[in-house]
């Protein structure tokens, strides 16, 4: 029996780490590697050799060496924007693995163009996918475990991964995990931008179990497309981040659909702060799930 219990155990085991191998897409014929420059890029990748890529899964570029000043991103194979966000050698001991995390988006757009390493002042001697052994939402933005739950902690998300927000649109955390106080403070804008905060400003803030949202206006998109944000957050596990439109695939938020029409109205102040008799000025006026801008 415990031979049977031990040879089962092998075999999932085995086929965890079959599951996990990363699959090589380019490798240096020199120890060295291959310099990356801005006035040299990197391998082509292909769309055929990015054809198993799904969200989650990860892209690890093996550096040899860098200088002081580098910068490392994946352009898309069209050279029609960035694949995936710059990253810089801070805290690197070479040789380094940089290592990018796919979110659905970015996993449908290297199978369709693939991808180019680019930036300057890295050499690089391999790059491998690491297949996904988890699900990913498909309208995760983020993903990973940041644990919050003792300390502060920042997860910053550029602007590119915005480009399509839209006011009406949610900001989603799914966290796990959660201590008896948890707080979310994302910073629309990037640092220096509008913080909303759920404990100042708890009308803004919808949770429905592990999940807490926020619905987007049309400034806070505007400052997303055009500078991201950062999400600052204690007492909880995140687990994702997602960027979901009411009206699709929308089942994992509970009470999207509710009747907005017989809510009470909310006004707001342009920095997120309620405002009881609003007047002489642009304010976000809140009726259920229906945000709109009004000048008053």
């Amino acid at each position: 029996m415990i031979k049977n219990l031990l040879a089962l155990f092998l075999l999932i085991s085995s086929v965890a780490s079959v599951c996990a191998t990363p699959v090589v897409l380019w490798q240096s014929d020199s120890p060295e590697g291959v310099s990356v420059r801005w006035d040299a890029a990197g391998p082509t990748i292909s769309a055929e050799q990015c054809a198993d890529f799904t969200g989650g899964g990860k892209i690890e570029v093996s550096v040899a060496s860098c200088n002081s000043g580098a910068i490392l991103l994946l352009t898309k194979g069209d050279w029609n924007g960035d694949l995936c966000p710059a990253v810089y050698p801070d805290n690197l001991t070479m040789p380094a693995t940089v290592t990018f995390s796919l979110t659905p988006a970015q996993a449908k757009s290297a199978r369709e163009l693939g991808f180019i390493p680019f930036g300057d002042g890295y050499n690089i001697s391999r790059i491998s996918y690491v297949p996904s052994e988890t699900e990913v939402d498909p309208d995760a933005i983020w993903f990973g475990s940041e644990d919050c739950r003792s300390e502060w902690k920042n997860i910053d998300l550029s602007a590119p991964l915005f480009a399509d927000a839209k006011a009406g649109d949610k900001l989603v955390f799914v966290t796990s995990d959660r201590g008896p106080e948890v707080i979310m403070q994302p910073i629309i804008g990037n640092w220096g931008g509008i913080v909303l905060n759920s404990v100042n400003n708890p009308e803004l803030f919808t949770t429905e179990g592990d999940l807490i949202s926020i619905t987007l206006t049309d400034q806070w998109a505007d400052k997303l497309r055009e500078k991201g944000f950062v999400l600052q957050a204690y007492g909880a596990v995140i687990n994702e981040i997602r960027l979901v439109t009411p009206g699709g695939d929308t089942t994992s938020i509970i009470g999207i659909g509710a009747d907005s029409n017989n809510a009470p109205v909310e006004y707001f102040n342009l920095n997120g702060l309620r405002v009881g008799n609003p007047s002489n000025g642009i304010f976000i006026r809140r009726q259920g799930d229906k945000v709109t801008k009004v000048a008053l």
